[in-house]
């Protein structure tokens, strides 16, 4: 296994291709911009960089690689450059698709959908990738309202880069973007397991639009996942123990603090986090909302009703 692929199963996503290995794994943009110099007086201009940004998929989108999940109904990607630490919006761009995609495999495989222009080559921004789906509205202009989540049917967003610490030779930087999808499974029409995606959304239990969901560890809902130092804790939210694990026990009010109901008040949680455990039981850990926040390292976004309950509810 790469290093890459540890650190990927340890912060519970799955590790995108890498570029050489398969050339055609993702660009979903493509971010062209021209140096500063640091200097006055006169310099030759450097090459453009250029920027591709690469998917990866976090657990929601499938129990194996996630690039077999149904995208039939995704009809627009919406991409927006923030700068950091202010979160402003720097550019952004929707695309509606002419072409649709049986599977995100098909997108991750498929050439860049959009460029931006006119990116300064200072400062440190964030990349958010957000697919949007027409399920039951179909041909609706998506990109209309694509700030409303309850048309995404994946999204995510890149580490900070340093935009003013690119290489200037004019070569391709790859930037990866781990996304979360609607974890919505069907299995009329499923050759295996349990499927997921578009076929799934409006099946069951799973509405079209996104219902109540909160970002939980990626894997059994398991907060005392192993680690090495506090990084790997939920983004630091939580001490990583001489033992290995993540601790489970300091109350913070923060992810994965323990939570539960004391003579019938939940008790634990900070404001902006919610008590959620399994359907039945009294004593959880703390959680955000999602997907209008971006689950953190080793989390994905699991709705309410997929063996997850609200605690007190």
């Amino acid at each position: 296994m790469t290093a890459a692929a540890r650190a990927a199963s340890a912060s519970g996503v799955r590790a995108s291709p890498a570029p050489l290995a398969l050339p055609a794994a993702v660009a979903v943009i493509g971010a062209a911009f021209g140096g500063v110099a640091a200097c006055p007086g006169p310099v030759s201009p450097r090459p453009p960089a250029e920027l591709s940004l690469q998917l990866g998929t976090r657990q929601s989108c499938g129990i194996f690689s996630g690039l077999d999940y149904d995208t039939s109904c995704l009809s627009a990607l919406h991409v927006v450059v923030r700068d950091v630490p202010g979160r402003n919006v720097i550019l952004e761009s929707c695309t509606t698709l002419s072409d649709r995609k049986a599977a995100l495999g098909d997108i991750v495989r498929g050439a860049p959908v959009d460029r931006f222009g006119g990116l300064s080559a200072q400062g440190r921004v964030v990349f958010e990738v957000r697919g949007l789906h027409d399920k039951g509205d179909e041909g609706a202009d998506r990109c209309a309202d694509a700030a409303v989540v309850d048309h995404w049917l994946f999204w995510g967003q890149s580490n900070p880069v340093d935009l003013g610490a690119l290489d200037d030779a004019g070569e391709a930087v790859v930037v990866p973007v781990f996304v979360d999808c609607r974890d919505c499974a069907f299995s009329d029409g499923c050759s295996g397991n349990d499927c997921f995606g578009c076929a799934g959304l409006g099946a069951g239990t799973c509405p079209v639009d996104v219902p109540e969901s909160f970002c939980v560890p990626g894997v059994a809902f398991a907060c005392d996942k192993r680690c090495a130092d506090t990084s790997d804790c939920f983004g630091g939210a939580r001490a990583c123990l001489a033992s290995g694990v993540c601790d489970t026990t300091t109350i913070t009010g923060g992810t994965c603090s323990p939570c539960g109901l004391v003579d019938d008040d939940v008790e634990g949680c900070a404001e902006g986090y919610t008590c959620v455990g399994p359907p039945g039981a009294t004593r959880g850990f703390c959680a955000e909302s999602c997907p209008e926040n971006f689950c953190v390292d080793g989390t994905r976004c699991n709705r309410v009703d997929n063996n997850l309950a609200v605690i007190g509810n």
